[in-house]
């Protein structure tokens, strides 16, 4: 059995073509971002604004990761000073760049590593570690929305 498609190429052009509309359309559908319930129009601006707010959000979690080793440092009975010198060093390495909107919370946090690696070589007092990491921790959950 063969098929012949010579005297239906007008008809399988327009089956194509809708298909084609039809798959675009679905993709638009699921693409399109909706604000307040209705599809919005994404200018080229607010193709900028949505990259910026996911590097800032890749940053935030990138800063409350280092945040967390941080803690972890702070928590152990005797902080090793290598380890707490080679955290500070790290954080300081991540943290150092990034967008203005995520500075505060990670100037903070390099900060706080800095204290933390002098209280581990025992430079400073534990309660000045624990006030700067504090601190740290209360801009970065105002970064964070919590």
């Amino acid at each position: 059995m063969y098929l012949d498609l010579t005297a239906n190429r007008y008809t399988l052009l327009v089956a194509l073509c809708l298909a084609a509309l039809f798959s675009l359309g679905w993709l638009g559908y699921w693409a399109t971002p909706v604000e307040a319930g209705e599809p919005i129009l994404l200018s080229p601006d607010r193709w900028q604004a949505q990259r910026l707010a996911r590097v800032a959000r890749a940053e935030s979690e990138s800063v409350y990761r280092d945040a967390e080793k941080l803690v972890r440092l702070l928590d152990s009975p005797a902080p090793d000073p290598v380890n707490a010198m080679l955290l500070a060093q790290g954080i300081y390495a991540r943290q150092r760049n990034g967008t203005s909107a995520t500075a505060p919370a990670r100037q903070a946090l390099i900060a706080a590593a800095e204290v933390s690696a002098r209280y581990a070589s025992g430079s400073l007092d534990k309660e000045e570690a624990f006030g700067a990491t504090v601190e740290a921790l209360g801009k970065l959950e105002r970064l964070m929305g919590e």
